[in-house]
């Protein structure tokens, strides 16, 4: 299935806003597997420098008891202009998530760490929803998962499978 929401002013993207190719990234913080994939996404970036990566928010709560929360987190530190800051963070520390792991990184950011952590972060709800949402609706059903130009990534995500994805897509 295709990628149902079209990339937005919404989004959280790292890269050129104008990318030849877009990759979306559907993921959990607290999901290993989305942990193992971030540097290959960090490598792709440092090799196609025509190539914006969008991230979004895919929590399985049902399994990972922090996602929601570091989902929260994250919405609240892109209010503060530091999404991709306390990304690196959380993901470089997934055995630790929660309260006082968002609470130190926010110190480590220069953020008030009361910002971060609920009640204040659930203002954010309705966004890392509308995340989830928007996956299911193209056919996510596990993390991490990837759109390339709008298009599902199929099997495992390595460096040497996403760069081909990519340069079939850049043409």
């Amino acid at each position: 299935m295709d990628l149902t929401l079209p990339v937005g002013p919404r989004d959280h993207v790292r890269g050129p806003r104008d990318a030849r190719v877009t990759v979306v990234e559907y993921a959990d913080v607290e999901c290993p597997y989305c942990g193992r994939v971030e540097p290959v996404l960090q490598e792709l970036l440092s090799q196609r420098d025509d190539v914006r990566l969008v991230y979004r928010h895919f929590p399985l709560v049902d399994v990972h008891p922090h996602a929601f929360s570091a989902a929260l987190a994250l919405e609240a530190a892109a209010e503060q202009g530091v999404f991709w800051e306390l990304h690196d963070r959380l993901f470089a520390d997934q055995e630790s998530l929660g309260r006082a792991a968002y609470a130190r990184h926010a110190g480590a950011l220069g953020l008030d760490p009361d910002r971060l952590l609920r009640p204040a972060s659930e203002r954010h709800d309705s966004r890392v929803r509308d995340d989830f949402d928007s996956g299911v609706a193209s056919g996510v059903q596990g993390t991490p998962a990837l759109f390339v130009d709008g298009v599902r990534f199929e099997g495992g995500p390595s460096l040497k499978r996403v760069l081909e994805a990519v340069d079939r897509a850049r043409g």
